[in-house]
């Protein structure tokens, strides 16, 4: 079963097990109602293409966090569903633009042909912005909020896309590879551009996640402030992991390889596990101070476990 396989890291009795399963039907439905789509019969194959793009899906965690965000000031999944929705949209749109050929020039993704090479490059990029476009409109269909709070909200899907966040990090990305495959920058300068790569592209995306729950149902600047300290030392620490995991799949990975070295190829990958898991506890440790111990900062917390248990 799809679900089943896409949480085989989760451990089934979890609280955060229990809790995706419950409102992943939601976000699968959400999806598909708000899922742009093209008259027929021209359309049908960029609605074919948009479906393939979109399911099977991953783990949907990033909606997940939008409803934790909304549930520890009062919301509810539901009062936030258009908003999932636009989170897992962008972050399907930043997947098929980083897999593009001119990009990391990706071969599969989620087990099967990366969208460009089952329909096209040209089309794939059409996608890719027709789910960035129906993101922006999306944070509008919130029903019952104030419009200042609805603009507040758009304002923070602004910036996790545009310059202080996925646009500028893939800039970044590229920079950092050319600059890798040349060898005219030093390391020390290396290592920034890909601690900024990170913080630009993975923790703007789980800030944003979260704090669009969170402005929707009514948190304040400062209870916002802490969330995105949270939500940036868990995107930090889930880039770990994945570096982590890709020095597993490949240890013959070396220097004049085609993608951008991995933090743990520049330092020992132990120090890399401790570092994710200091900040981890970090994260973990701002959010049972802030918020005591309600479920959804439970969840919180065991999601953050989670991002050094996955193996995918």
């Amino acid at each position: 079963m799809e679900v089943q396989n896409n949480q085989s890291s989760l451990v089934r009795n979890s609280g955060l097990f229990a809790y995706l399963e419950s409102v992943r039907p939601s976000i699968e439905e959400g999806l598909r109602a708000y899922m742009p789509s093209a008259s027929p019969p021209f359309g049908a194959r960029f609605n074919e293409a948009v479906n393939y793009a979109l399911f099977p899906g991953g783990k949907r965690l990033r909606p997940v966090l939008t409803f934790l965000g909304a549930e520890l000031f009062g919301g509810t999944p539901a009062s936030v569903l258009p908003v999932a929705v636009a989170v897992e949209y962008v972050h399907t749109s930043s997947l098929i633009f980083d897999d593009l050929p001119l990009m990391d020039n990706a071969a599969k993704r989620r087990g099967r042909l990366c969208l460009h090479l089952q329909f096209g490059e040209a089309l794939a990029v059409l996608v890719a912005l027709g789910l960035l476009n129906s993101a922006y409109g999306l944070i509008f269909e919130c029903a019952g909020k104030d419009d200042s709070v609805l603009i507040k909200a758009h304002q923070e899907l602004v910036q996790c896309i545009g310059p202080q966040g996925m646009i500028v990090g893939q800039a970044l990305d590229i920079s950092v590879t050319r600059q890798l495959e040349t060898s005219i920058a030093r390391e020390s300068h290396l290592s920034e551009g890909y601690e900024a790569v990170r913080s630009l592209k993975t923790s703007a995306m789980m800030k944003m996640s979260l704090q669009l729950g969170a402005i929707l149902s009514g948190a304040s600047d400062e209870q916002l402030a802490l969330q995105s300290h949270f939500a940036m030392l868990l995107g930090e620490a889930f880039q770990i992991r994945d570096d982590l995991l890709d020095l597993e799949e490949d240890e013959l990975l070396t220097a004049s390889s085609q993608r951008v070295q991995s933090l743990t190829l520049k330092r020992d990958a132990e120090q890399a596990k401790r570092r994710a898991l200091n900040l981890l506890a970090e994260a973990k440790n701002i959010l049972t101070m802030g918020y005591g111990c309600p479920e959804p900062t439970r969840l919180l917390c065991e999601l953050a476990d989670y991002v050094m248990a996955r193996q995918n």
